[in-house]
């Protein structure tokens, strides 16, 4: 474990490094630019390391607009701006406090530079004990100050770094909050809207292929008719755990609205997603209700599923419509069933 000191030297090292690393390549110091430059200083985010040694390669300028973009990429811009306008107006308090207290170190210790020269200059011309003793005290005396200046510095670097840290923990609570669907703890449809547009992005400019499942509870009304909306809820509830125990890694599940959900499969091929499907609709199908009151079994979970798979031709929407034909086509099948846009032609 770090000690206080160790993890006080490291922080200071980081954020000298961010603050030098942004200068020189002539990036603006506000709380966004900061936040990208802090993550590809640290090497945490490959993606952020990666187009950021991609613009410095290509000797594009880090402009307005680039750095804009960055931060949009990698941090989102929907995020709920009152929170996100007091997040970064705290963050602008922190980094004035740190670098007001970074430029007045600095000054301090080049005003005892200049002193210690000057007394350097005074003991070669001194000619009497008296007059070394002398210098020797105002020697002590000014590094005595300075000691006292790096403290106070270190404890307004701890303190802001602690606060760094808080606030950074509840902007992505609140990121997370505005991103949750609240009933099923799935992503929602404005987080889905935001990864299918990466997604699709990183399709056309890298050609990373990704596939859409589209899933829809089988008899969902007949639930909420005869057994009240309740009892609904809780068949929600239970597919979008289920949803969550079979995807893995990257798989980005979603409700899409009602009974439907979505599922994300980033790098996978139309065969891996048709088994993805087929194991999820196996897993639900198991599933089984009972009423907690009276015992009484209400019957079996099921879902339809419908799979696509991006093409070279594919808008957003036009991806997304054929895995929505393709599921109503396992509906019109019979349901409890896969089909995928192969199944279409």
């Amino acid at each position: 474990m770090l000690s206080l000191n160790n993890e006080f030297e490291i922080t200071t090292d980081i954020a000298k490094k961010v603050i030098l690393t942004m200068g020189q390549w002539k990036v603006s110091l506000t709380p966004e630019n900061y936040q990208v430059w802090f993550e590809y200083c640290i090497g945490g985010n490959e993606e952020i390391v990666t187009d950021i040694n991609e613009l410095i390669t290509s000797g594009k300028p880090f402009i307005k607009g680039v750095n804009e973009n960055l931060y949009d990429k990698h941090f989102g811009k929907h995020k709920a701006e009152k929170v996100v306008a007091e997040m970064h107006h705290q963050m602008q308090k922190i980094l004035k406090s740190v670098l007001e207290e970074i430029f007045h170190q600095n000054a301090s210790a080049v005003q005892y530079s200049n002193k210690l020269r000057e007394y350097s200059d005074r003991l070669k011309d001194a000619r009497e004990m008296s007059e070394i003793t002398h210098v020797i005290k105002d020697i002590i005396k000014d590094t005595n100050k300075m000691e006292e200046s790096s403290h106070s510095l270190q404890k307004r670097l701890e303190n802001v770094t602690s606060e760094a840290r808080n606030l950074k923990q509840t902007l992505e609570r609140k990121e997370r909050e505005a991103s949750i669907d609240v009933l099923t703890d799935l992503h929602n449809r404005k987080a889905l809207d935001k990864k299918i547009e990466d997604l699709y992005n990183e399709f056309t400019h890298q050609g990373s292929l990704f596939s859409v499942l589209m899933i829809d509870i089988d008899f969902f009304k007949k639930f909420n008719d005869t057994y009240g909306h309740k009892i609904g809820d809780e068949v929600l509830q239970i597919v979008g755990a289920t949803l969550k125990e079979c995807i893995k890694g990257k798989d980005f599940p979603a409700r899409y609205g009602g009974e439907e959900f979505i599922v994300l499969l980033p790098m996978t091929s139309h065969n891996n997603a048709s088994t993805v499907a087929e194991q999820i609709r196996q897993e639900i199908s198991k599933k089984t209700f009972k009423l907690k009151k009276t015992g009484e079994t209400i019957g079996q979970v099921t879902v339809s599923i419908g799979v696509s798979e991006i093409k070279s031709d594919d808008t957003i929407d036009s991806v997304v419509e054929r895995a929505d034909r393709s599921l109503y086509l396992a509906k019109d099948s019979g349901r409890n069933g896969v089909k995928t846009e192969r199944d279409l032609l």
